[in-house]
């Protein structure tokens, strides 16, 4: 995989890894009733007589410790049990899974590194791994979506001409809506109308279809953003404002989530969700052409 970042691999940091340190000599020198005790350079541990790690890791392990200040400054000792003692990739894959674990206590990202490869590694420290929770409309499985997110996918996609056939019509006979029924124009009818729980989410999860909640957790799929290369850039800016729009992002959708988990047992209870569903939109439909004719 090819390293996307937007700088260089920054040069061994004063204060958090200097490989000079390192330089010692063999433990065979030390005498015997003295053996070497662990020594700490800044705030990274490397242990005497080791030898000097790859210069590849040495790279590496001075960014992981520049983002542990950047991210973490209040948690010092969790940079001080970080030992650089990595024998392999394993090694380094796995300390900065450690710290992308810590990270996900503050917003989602992928704490989990598959592809063992220096190259894949060294991304997650230049490039926020984050995922976002947005909806790609172009993804091929809507039916393995839960209702009523299908519903409204094929009510904005898959409407046809008066004249062409009407895929929206073939896979819900039974929950029609009219033509130029445009859910995404009825948000704030909807919010008019004090919907109780769990359909109180409706206007939520219409927005989020059309990526339009201005919340960036919410409005962007994984699919868009991988195929848009605009993974955000660790820096503090970024990870103020993940952290800050992720506190924000949550209670709407938890909001959604109970809707879609609602009623889900059986066919018949999907049959009543999209019922009461259709029936909301047909009211603030009927709202929104009532107040647009009134004087």
């Amino acid at each position: 995989m090819q390293t996307l970042r937007a700088d260089p691999p920054a040069a061994p940091a004063v204060g958090i890894l200097d490989p000079a340190a390192t330089l010692l000599p063999s433990a065979s020198l030390y005498p015997v009733t003295s053996p070497p005790t662990p020594s700490a350079t800044g705030n990274l541990h490397l242990p005497l007589g080791t030898g000097l790690p790859p210069l590849a890791f040495l790279l590496l392990a001075d960014r992981l410790a520049e983002l542990y200040e950047m991210v973490f400054p209040g948690r010092p000792e969790w940079l001080r049990a970080e030992t650089v003692q990595w024998q392999n990739e394993e090694d380094v894959a796995a300390a900065v899974e450690r710290f992308l674990q810590r990270v996900s206590a503050l917003f989602p990202v992928h704490d989990e590194i598959w592809d063992v490869d220096l190259e894949v590694v060294e991304w997650r420290l230049y490039e926020i791994p984050v995922i976002p929770m947005g909806i790609d409309e172009w993804y091929d499985g809507w039916d393995d979506l839960k209702e009523p997110l299908p519903y409204l996918l094929h009510a904005q996609y898959s409407r046809g001409s008066e004249d062409a056939p009407d895929e929206f019509t073939a896979l819900y006979p039974a929950h029609q809506l009219p033509r130029y029924l445009e859910p995404h124009r009825l948000v704030e009818d909807l919010r008019t109308m004090d919907l109780a729980e769990p359909l109180a989410a409706l206007p939520d999860l219409i927005l989020m279809l059309n990526h339009a909640t201005d919340n960036a957790w919410i409005d962007v799929g994984e699919m868009a953003l991988a195929e848009g290369g605009g993974y955000p850039q660790w820096r503090p800016d970024e990870v103020a404002w993940l952290a800050a729009e992720w506190q924000k992002a949550q209670p709407i959708l938890a909001r959604i989530d109970r809707l879609l988990d609602w009623q889900n047992d059986n066919p018949d209870a999907i049959d009543d969700k999209l019922t009461a569903v259709r029936d909301t939109l047909l009211a603030a439909y009927h709202h929104s052409q009532e107040t647009a004719v009134s004087p």
